[in-house]
């Protein structure tokens, strides 16, 4: 039974690199969002509890962020351009605080994350990312292997 007409070298070929970039945007992007959730967890259990004093502001489409100087409670451990993660969103217009207690510094990152942080979302939707790049792949190498085998006698 025929699955239509044989794929050409040509188009093989282009199957293949789309593979190839489907598979590395796929695990690159939902590692990189796994990592980001394993990171928080982390810091929100064993990072240095402390204060970030915002100093900017980093804008993204919908919402910003802020920057600033992380300093701990103890005095210890001071950092600075911390970028920090919550669950809170930041409008461009926003009055800058004077500082947010309760952060945990995730060291040797430049992030601090606070308790609302939701850890769990980036971790969900970075696993999800991986599977469906895979399920696009290997559908697109079942495609190659019928053609493949409806030409073969």
């Amino acid at each position: 039974m025929s699955t239509g007409r044989p794929l050409r070298t040509r188009e093989r070929v282009f199957v293949r690199i789309a593979v190839v970039f489907v598979l590395l945007v796929a695990l690159g992007g939902g590692m990189g969002l796994a990592a980001e959730g394993f990171e928080g967890r982390t810091a929100l259990r064993d990072g240095p509890v402390g204060a970030l004093a915002p100093t900017d502001r980093d804008c993204g489409k919908e919402s910003c962020s802020w920057i600033g100087t992380f300093t701990s409670a103890d005095g210890t451990v001071t950092e600075r351009d911390v970028d920090l993660r919550d669950d809170v969103d930041v409008s461009r217009g926003e009055a800058m605080p004077g500082a947010i207690d309760g952060v945990r510094l995730a060291e040797d990152t430049g992030t601090a994350y606070t308790a609302d942080y939701g850890w769990r979302a980036p971790i969900a939707k970075g696993a999800t990312l991986a599977v469906v790049g895979l399920a696009i792949a290997t559908g697109l190498i079942l495609m190659l292997r019928r053609r493949r085998a409806a030409v073969s006698p």
